[in-house]
């Protein structure tokens, strides 16, 4: 259930509840009060009654001399030399008995009369009828107005949503408080919660900029004198210190290379050039090519293709850069076999070791953070590749670490290409 039919729905349920409480008090109160009336009545007229036997032998206001219909409790009470009021039913019709002692002769007697309830229950009729169409009405107009009200506290709340989404795929110029607005003027907890969210990710967003540009300053210092330092060992004679030194200078040379690479990703400054391929055929191709250039990592790799594969929008060089490194992750961190699997639109990598760690399928992929140590930068790159194309890549354990990459279907691009840049 949404918070705006939870809000609702309390709304409704308080206004109710106090209708129902307050509908049962008014009529509580109208009935002590009516009685009390009665009664009043009752032994007024039965006090004239008295007088007027007394003064006259004639009883009048229909009033009984020893009325057989009084109650045995009233008569009792009223013997004893009391004005009494009793509450009884006569015919089937609530009344209210008036009763108090008289001198006739040498025997006591007790001169009594009653006061339907008729008219009174007619008005509280009535009255209950006007209650329930007051709380009928009220109930309407008071949950009318409450879901305008939780509408726009839940538009806004929504409207905030989507712009911290906005602001977590990367869209730095927007912001929360502007997206909510400011409906009834002033401010209230939502705007206060806007502010503090803002805040946030401009602090974020100053904290990655300065990461990124750090990676990026170091990888281009680094480059000129890695150049040279390739140069160098290029010119040192063959031998098993020189082969040393030749695959850590080539080593190092990947990782600034790698640098660059998820420096320029980040920033979203580059296009993917998309388009359609058919998904068998191009995977097939893009790992004959990464078998030549990486037997090693290559020699346990199964390629399992389905039959009659779809037609994917895909930049070949991506995607290729994709596999090259969830291959290399694979071969660097799994046991066992690579398979390498396509389905509808998907592309699956897995391999059979212990899998992802928790820390990763929490957050996805993140610079200089491996599943087994080390620097960490392969699952960064797929992953930023494969959103430079549209595609969604999703991390999972599953007999081992599992990465599947959903590429787009062609009716969802209009043209051949499509900037990466989103602000």
């Amino acid at each position: 259930m949404s918070l705006r039919w939870k809000i609702t729905g309390m709304t409704i349920l308080s206004v109710l509840l106090t209708l129902v409480v307050s509908a049962l008090l008014v009529r509580q109160m109208i009935t002590i009060t009516e009685e009390q009336r009665l009664r009043d009545e009752a032994t007024s007229s039965l006090k004239q009654a008295v007088r007027i036997l007394d003064e006259t032998g004639i009883s009048i206001l229909g009033a009984t001399v020893n009325d057989p219909r009084l109650p045995a409790e009233a008569r009792d009470a009223a013997v004893a030399g009391h004005y009494i009021t009793y509450r009884a039913k006569l015919e089937g019709q609530e009344v209210v008995y008036a009763a108090a002692p008289v001198n006739l002769g040498t025997q006591p007697a007790v001169l009594s009369l009653s006061v339907s309830w008729a008219n009174s229950q007619q008005m509280r009729h009535s009255v209950d009828t006007a209650l329930i169409w007051a709380g009928i009405a009220t109930l309407v107009l008071v949950s009318a107005f409450g879901t305008l009200i939780v509408s726009r506290l839940v538009l806004r709340l929504s409207k905030g949503s989507q712009a911290a989404r906005a602001i977590a795929s990367g869209q730095r110029r927007v912001l929360v408080e502007d997206a909510i607005g400011k409906p009834f003027g002033g401010k209230d907890e939502v705007d206060q919660f806007a502010e503090a969210v803002d805040a946030m990710a401009q602090k974020l967003n100053a904290k990655i900029a300065a990461e990124q540009r750090f990676s990026a300053d170091l990888a281009h210092e680094l480059r000129t004198p890695l150049t040279g330092l390739v140069t160098a060992a290029s010119l040192l004679p063959e031998s098993r210190p020189t082969q040393l030194v030749q695959d850590r200078v080539a080593k190092l040379r990947s990782l600034v290379e790698d640098l660059l690479e998820v420096s320029r990703l980040e920033s979203q400054v580059e296009s993917a050039r998309l388009s359609e391929l058919e998904l068998d055929s191009c995977v097939a191709e893009i790992i004959g090519r990464i078998r030549e250039r990486r037997p090693e990592q290559c020699a346990n790799l199964e390629l399992r293709l389905q039959a009659g594969g779809g037609t994917v929008l895909v930049e070949s060089k991506r995607l290729e850069r994709i596999l090259e490194n969830l291959i290399s992750n694979a071969s660097t961190h799994g046991t066992g076999a690579i398979v390498i699997g396509t389905r509808g639109r998907s592309i699956s990598v897995l391999d059979h070791g212990t899998g992802f760690p928790q820390g990763i399928l929490e957050t996805g992929p993140e610079r200089f953070v491996s599943k087994g140590g080390g620097i960490g930068l392969g699952l960064t790159i797929a992953s930023g590749q494969a959103q430079a194309m549209g595609a969604a890549m999703k991390l999972s354990n599953h007999g081992g670490a599992l990465v599947e990459l959903e590429l787009q279907a062609p009716a969802s691009m209009p043209g051949p290409s499509r900037p990466v840049r989103d602000d």
